[in-house]
């Protein structure tokens, strides 16, 4: 039996979501959990990976089970494995899938928002969360530089110099940047597919167009020369996290409906 989960944790202690021998990761944190609630040795496999101090609020991950489905009670696992994980790693709900899903493979588009916090003093509530600017960002330039990463494009120039040689060309479908109340400012990005720090190096070009150190128009010459010299420095990853991940209609993912039952000891 293949189970997905949708998966939500605080990167901020965390060394990435990938395994890693010596290192507390996400993934070694959530196999363990799922091996004892289980009794059995689990494997996770997740949509993607998130580098160390990034968050996610819709990270997916799937695992198979040497049980028959009618044994599984999607409520009581829940709440049962979120009893051993830590506080900063949650599982929010989990759904049994065909035997072709996979979290990795099968999903179609990812969705990413950069969190900014631009005012003139640090917040002691928001400071795990955002990336805190003093000065003043000229968002319309932002706004401006940003529109034209909508639509296919090769984002060599938006990838970390030490990435493997993977594709780099990425169908960007959404790119909003959003000022929302008390001073706080988000980068949304969904794209089939990114490239190693691409969001963090969009990012940190649009910060530095926004600071006025950079032209607008310096971020589409990066992109059409795909030249990383050409693009801004790497944000910070604590500003970033990964919200969601869709998939093909087939397989009704999360269903939000299917959840609207009662919980564990509350049934009639």
């Amino acid at each position: 039996m293949r189970v997905a989960l949708l998966i939500e944790y605080s990167g901020k202690r965390f060394h990435g979501s990938q395994f890693q021998a010596g290192v507390r990761t996400v993934q070694s944190e959530l196999e363990a959990a799922l091996s004892t609630f289980w009794r059995q040795p689990v494997r996770a496999i997740f949509s993607g990976r998130t580098d160390s101090g990034v968050h996610a609020a819709g990270q997916v991950v799937h695992f198979d089970l040497n049980i028959a489905p009618e044994q599984f009670d999607k409520w009581r696992f829940c709440w049962g494995v979120n009893g051993i994980l830590a506080q900063d790693l949650s599982v929010t709900t989990a759904q049994v899938v065909p035997d072709d899903f996979h979290a990795r493979y099968c999903a179609t588009s990812r969705e990413y928002v950069y969190r900014i916090l631009n005012r003139k003093q640090r917040s002691a509530l928001l400071r795990d969360r955002t990336f805190f600017i003093p000065r003043t960002l000229n968002l319309t330039a932002m706004a401006e530089a940003a529109a034209c990463l909508r639509g296919s494009h090769d984002f060599s120039a938006f990838r970390s110099t030490n990435a493997d040689r993977s594709n780099t060309n990425c169908d960007v479908t959404r790119v909003e940047l959003l000022k929302l109340a008390e001073e706080q400012v988000e980068f949304w990005i969904a794209a089939d597919h990114f490239v190693y720090n691409m969001v963090r190096i969009i990012v940190g070009t649009l910060i530095e167009i926004g600071l006025g150190k950079r032209t607008p128009e310096s971020l589409l010459k990066a992109l059409l020369d795909g030249d990383r010299d050409l693009a801004g420095a790497t944000a910070p990853p604590w500003g970033l996290t990964l919200n969601a991940v869709q998939y093909p209609e087939a397989y009704k993912l999360f269903d939000q409906s299917s959840d609207l039952v009662s919980c564990p000891g509350e049934r009639s």
